[in-house]
């Protein structure tokens, strides 16, 4: 018998599979696979191009291993209970006997925990919070680029690209570093010519998402406007761990708030103010960076479907992942 996690996400996929032992036999990679962008036809193309990876690695023959498998698959954009059953309808349809699909918030908060209750804040492009306690879940935020997704990627590029525009028009002063990373970044000679790279459709929210590494370096070279945009995003992202925390009841309980994603690369710029934003409201809950990514985060999800005991899952996770574990911020 064997776990197969699977994190399926918009631009990409992840798969791991393990032992009953959460030892890792393969890995392997595949292509974006966002449900309501490609579709259920999309993300079984590139599961199974993630699985050929692990099939590789694990000298394991597919057509034989498939029916040892326990299946479980975090599916960006699948967060709804019709979703998720269309989901693991086809996947029974290709063969896997025991398969549990769940929303991508929900295996990374599992992989960030190492199973146990809590939240965990993710910030990429965008930002959502996800939290378990006992029977309950709740999600906060995920609401998208036009309602939500404050302290993501794409919105704190926003917050600095509006910094150039308002100085442009003279209603603040020039922000020459700025002003000059925007040119160079976007490839233009004027802030005006970001007008049809801003609003051209389709819209590339990672491109855009993507300035935000320039402003965690800006940071850390003493710019303060960069400095506070992102302390911005971290008191933003704080409050939608607060938000999941209150909902769940875990405000003055001990426990641990994972912070998940590509936008805490900006380190103690985000980390800080979010962190005091927490502490405010929740003293005895603690920040922590992910103790495993989310494809991990999957075996786990697998391990809870068989019933199995999950501390033996995470330790051999951790003996054999280079993922690392927790530490605190």
């Amino acid at each position: 018998m064997y776990l197969l996690g699977v994190d399926c996400g918009g631009t990409s996929t992840e798969a791991l599979l393990t032992t009953l032992e959460g030892r890792v036999l393969g890995r392997g990679h595949g292509g974006p696979a966002n449900y309501t962008v490609n579709g259920v036809s999309g993300v079984l193309l590139s599961v199974h191009e993630a699985m050929r990876g692990c099939w590789a690695q694990s000298g394991l023959e597919a057509a034989e291993a498939v029916s040892q498998i326990t299946l479980a698959i975090g599916v960006s954009g699948a967060g709804r209970p019709s979703e998720q059953a269309e989901l693991t309808e086809a996947f029974h349809s290709e063969g896997f006997p025991r398969v549990v699909v769940a929303h991508d918030a929900h295996i990374a908060l599992l992989g960030a925990l190492s199973g146990a209750d809590g939240v965990a804040v993710i910030a990429g492009t965008g930002s959502i919070a996800y939290g378990i306690h006992g029977e309950r879940s709740h999600r906060v935020g995920g609401w998208g680029y036009l309602l939500g997704d404050e302290g993501g990627a794409f919105w704190i590029a926003l917050q600095a690209l509006r910094r150039v525009m308002r100085a442009y028009d003279r209603r603040l002063p020039e922000d020459q570093v700025l002003l000059e990373a925007v040119k160079s970044y976007f490839n233009v000679v004027d802030p005006s010519e970001l007008i049809p790279l801003i609003y051209k459709t389709p819209l590339d929210r990672g491109y855009i998402g993507g300035f935000s590494k320039t402003i965690g370096t800006l940071a850390d070279q003493g710019h303060g406007a960069s400095q506070e945009i992102l302390a911005d995003a971290g008191r933003q992202l704080g409050r939608l761990a607060v938000s999941a925390l209150a909902e769940l009841g875990l405000t003055k309980t001990e426990g641990r708030v994972a912070a998940c994603g590509g936008v805490f690369s900006a380190g103690r710029w985000v980390l800080v103010p979010m962190e005091e934003e927490i502490r405010l409201a929740a003293p005895r809950q603690r920040l922590t960076l992910p103790d495993f990514n989310a494809a991990a985060g999957a075996v786990i999800l697998a391990a809870r479907h068989l019933c199995l005991e999950l501390s033996p899952v995470a330790e051999g996770l951790r003996e054999s992942s280079s993922h690392g574990v927790a530490r605190d911020v």
